[in-house]
């Protein structure tokens, strides 16, 4: 039983840490930014955005940029 733990973890460890590693690219559509990840997941902006992607997105689409908002969002 020991031995099954053991070669379960060793299967599912770098499996598990491979989903973690995923790349996200920044994607936006009109009024929204969001991301998509390598296997075709979407995300929030915060996943595949730069700080500066976002403040580019914001003061386009709305003509100002919430740097409080950006802050406590985003930690930008």
């Amino acid at each position: 039983m020991k031995y099954n733990i053991h070669l379960l973890l060793i299967i599912l460890v770098p499996i598990f840490l491979a989903s973690c590693g995923e790349k996200w690219t920044c994607h936006t559509k009109e009024k929204t930014m969001f991301s998509i990840s390598e296997s075709g997941k979407l995300g929030s902006a915060e996943k595949g955005c730069s700080c500066e992607e976002i403040r580019s997105f914001e003061l386009e689409t709305f003509g100002e940029v919430d740097e409080e908002g950006l802050e406590n969002d985003f930690d930008c």
